[in-house]
């Protein structure tokens, strides 16, 4: 008898414990104030490059290009 009042007591208890961890949880779930607006960033066109025409007297960069191959 003293064995079964034991563990009906030992729920009970356990139930008591999970419900009060459970309800003190529930204070996470507050939603954090909303945040300002972020500020605005205007974009202003960047102007146009200048076209730089290519040089006509170009020279290879490499000494191997400047060679000519003969087969023999």
């Amino acid at each position: 008898m003293i064995k079964n009042l034991k563990q009906i007591f030992l729920a009970i208890m356990f139930a008591a414990v999970v419900s009060v961890s459970a309800s003190a949880q529930k204070d996470g779930e507050k939603k954090p104030p909303p945040k300002p607006p972020p500020p605005v960033i205007i974009v202003t066109p960047k102007e146009k490059p200048k076209e730089d025409k290519p040089k006509e007297d170009k020279k290879p960069q490499a000494m191997i290009f400047n060679e000519e191959y003969e087969v023999t």
